[in-house]
């Protein structure tokens, strides 16, 4: 049987969750009790016979979270796995919780069985999977296997002569271990983090903690899939993962599982991570001669992030990457002549040519870097017309093409360029004074609001990064737009809520998810904008899928 500790500093709690769960129906015996984490750890430390324990996230003495680092941080032979009990305002100790190893958690007040026996009877599948896992690998996986799996795979995946150039037809370990692979088709996706990139964190912005987290929250996802897979970190910040479905599966049924699994991976993550994922899915093979091309549609898909924005699923059917030579939108010759003149008329040639630029779809940053690249070697050729260099107006010693080579995001790096172009203008006349065009501060504004909306933002923090006067901004954003900031900014929560609505995802964590930290405050405010509660808008919703 699996042995179970619950542990809670109110008796009650205790003495419930002991009554009310069968415990022997699911295989599980609680072995103990205790009234904080301190007391936890002494009897889990010394003995180590706990499978699986249920924790408060608030106790004196030691709270949740200390224990779970105590025990993430301590080598223990027998580690439990964790479920942990929190009340609604404890969602963001609920994530740190994930973070530290907590496989699942239960609301104070679903503490009936019907919400509780789900939860322990998935931990329970996790620890007995984990308990043949570990006996797989302790029979056929040491480290040198590993590594050499994950070499043979990244050679597949990114260098279309690997097969050849290391002679893999001739190699017994190889052609054993490409045996599980065989009789099933084949999806290749890439798997982006979208963390948006600019000139001050490039390169390694990411961090060990945060590919460490991600890697393991994908793995925690992939519990779901029956078949074999692999997934390999190709580099910081980008992954590639291999999926393998039975030959008979049809299309609908593959794109279908796909699809689940992609949607559950991308909430988890965002949910606990706080950070959306762009992916690309190549289109099915039988054939492992085939990965290098598959790799390189689903990376090429997902790099349209780039035009598109964050967090989409691009699937070769609904999608492709536009590969057409790119027109120059800007009069290079007649812009600098401007702005070397001090007119400032340059200033409509900048504006006019980035925003053709954003309206192209579907485009990679490799496919448009050519129109960059020549921008930055215009500028260039005008800072040394003036005697002066790079380090003049950018703020890095790195190479402006690099830095250019180096952004994720299509409207991050047309901010990064109207930086450096005003900072060369103001270089050259720094007696000259320059107004914003107020339907371009406003539109700069509403696509910074448009990803940031989803934290504490206000107007005075959006003020200051526009460097403008709050009262300035708030005048020119109703003139423009017709609407208040707040308004505007109200919208695209509701917006929002209102989808993720007619998903599983709870009341509470849709709230936390668009900005409103008091699911309460949300509820009145969805009332508001839709004339319905937000679970009265579900009820409907669902009765309408019926």
């Amino acid at each position: 049987m699996f042995r179970v500790m619950i542990i809670d500093d109110e008796p009650l709690v205790r003495l419930a969750m002991g009554a009310i769960i069968p415990w022997g129906d699911l295989d599980c015996e609680v072995v103990a009790e205790a009234a904080d984490g301190y007391e936890a750890w002494q009897r889990i430390s010394v003995h180590q016979d706990v499978d699986l324990m249920i924790v408060d996230m608030s106790m004196p003495v030691m709270d949740a979270l200390t224990l779970l680092s105590k025990l993430q941080e301590t080598n223990l032979t027998n580690p439990p796995l964790s479920i942990v009990l929190s009340a609604y305002s404890d969602f963001d100790f609920v994530r740190k919780a994930f973070l530290l190893g907590a496989v699942d958690y239960i609301m104070k007040a679903d503490l009936d069985p019907e919400h509780i026996i789900p939860v322990i009877k998935k931990a329970i599948s996790q620890i007995e999977e984990k308990s043949i896992t570990t006996a797989n690998l302790m029979k056929s996986n040491s480290e040198s296997d590993l590594k050499q799996k994950e070499a043979w795979l990244r050679g597949l995946l990114c260098d279309k002569d690997y097969m050849y150039s290391h002679n893999l037809t001739q190699d017994d370990s190889f052609q054993k271990w490409m045996t599980q692979f065989v009789n099933f088709q084949h999806v290749i996706i890439s798997v982006l983090p979208d963390i948006p990139s600019t000139a001050a964190n490039l390169p390694g912005h990411a961090g060990m903690d945060h590919q460490d987290h991600l890697v393991k929250i994908i793995k925690q996802g992939m519990e779901i899939v029956k078949h074999p897979y692999e997934l390999l970190q190709v580099q910081e910040d980008e992954y590639a993962l291999l999926l393998c479905f039975e030959s008979s599966t049809s299309f609908l049924n593959l794109r279908g599982h796909v699809m689940e699994l992609l949607d559950s991976l991308r909430n988890t993550v965002k949910n606990f991570l706080n950070v959306s994922l762009s992916v690309g899915v190549a289109e099915s093979c039988t054939d492992w001669k085939n990965w290098h091309l598959r790799y390189s549609q689903a990376k090429g898909l997902a790099s349209l992030r780039f035009s598109e924005g964050p967090g989409r699923v691009y699937y070769p059917e609904t999608v492709s990457v536009n590969e057409k030579v790119l027109p120059t939108p800007f009069d290079y010759t007649v812009m600098m002549y401007l702005m070397e003149k001090g007119d400032g008329k340059w200033q409509q040639q900048l504006y006019t040519g980035l925003s053709q630029l954003s309206e192209i779809p579907n485009v990679t940053l490799e496919s448009s870097l050519p129109i960059y690249e020549e921008l930055i070697w215009n500028i260039g050729a005008l800072l040394h017309a003036k005697g002066m260099n790079w380090t003049h107006v950018i703020e890095t010693r790195r190479r402006p093409y690099e830095i250019v080579e180096q952004f994720t995001f299509r409207d991050d790096l047309h901010e990064w360029i109207e930086k450096l172009v005003f900072r060369l203008a103001d270089l050259l006349h720094p007696d000259k004074i320059r107004e914003e065009n107020p339907q371009r501060l406003v539109e700069r504004v509403k696509r910074y609001v448009e990803k940031h909306y989803c934290t504490a933002i206000t107007l005075g923090q959006v003020s200051e990064w526009a460097q403008v006067t709050e009262s300035h901004l708030s005048k020119q954003f109703v003139k423009e737009t017709g609407e208040h900031f707040i308004e505007y900014v109200t919208k695209l929560r509701i917006n929002e809520a209102t989808r993720l609505i007619e998903t599983e995802m709870k009341m509470y964590e849709i709230a936390v998810k668009v900005g409103y930290e008091n699911p309460e405050h949300f509820s009145r405010v969805f009332k508001k904008y839709r004339g319905m509660s937000p679970q009265k808008y579900r009820d409907n919703y669902s009765r309408k899928k019926e």
